[in-house]
């Protein structure tokens, strides 16, 4: 953008070089036209700026992500790994798209009861139900209260946990 600021420069340079009565309707015209080029020339010149900073913040926070995603991919590959945590946890149950978790039953029978995530409509918090409950069963939910019909936690919909902030 110093090229803009230079060719604003030469033209002021030109209309003091020229001999013509500032006072006129031609002169006023030209020193209008010339001080707008120059307005507009130095708030490029700072929208330039803004923006190659904001291209800086940008290329930081998409490394901090890159650096994250390596993480969160290595800690993945150590949970997979480990095959107690399969035993005691098992995301989806025959390909469906609902969470579940595994725990002991107070039945001897089946020693384990399987838990659908769920969201409730109205206030958008999750609960687990169980997987045992017929389809379009109602429920109370146990943050609102409300009778509701819950919607499946799919992967979609899934509240995702976000870092605290340093303090």
């Amino acid at each position: 953008m110093e090229n803009l600021g230079k060719k604003v420069g030469f033209l002021k340079g030109l209309m003091e070089g020229m001999s013509f009565d500032a006072d006129s309707a031609n002169g006023k015209l030209m020193t209008g036209i010339v001080d707008l080029l120059s307005e507009l020339s130095d708030r490029v010149e700072a929208i330039d700026d803004m923006l190659n900073d904001l291209n800086d913040y940008v290329e930081s926070i998409d490394e901090d992500l890159t650096e994250l995603e390596g993480v969160r991919d290595e800690e993945l590959e150590d949970y997979l790994d480990d095959d107690e945590e399969e035993d005691d946890f098992d995301m989806f149950d025959d390909g469906e798209d609902k969470l579940h978790l595994l725990r002991p039953s107070e039945s001897a029978d089946s020693g384990e009861e399987s838990l659908a995530g769920n969201l409730c409509p109205k206030c958008s918090r999750m609960f687990f139900s169980s997987l045992e409950d017929a389809e379009g069963s109602e429920y109370i939910c146990p943050h609102c209260g409300e009778r509701i019909r819950p919607v499946p936690l799919t992967p979609d919909n899934a509240p995702i946990a976000k870092p605290a902030e340093k303090e």
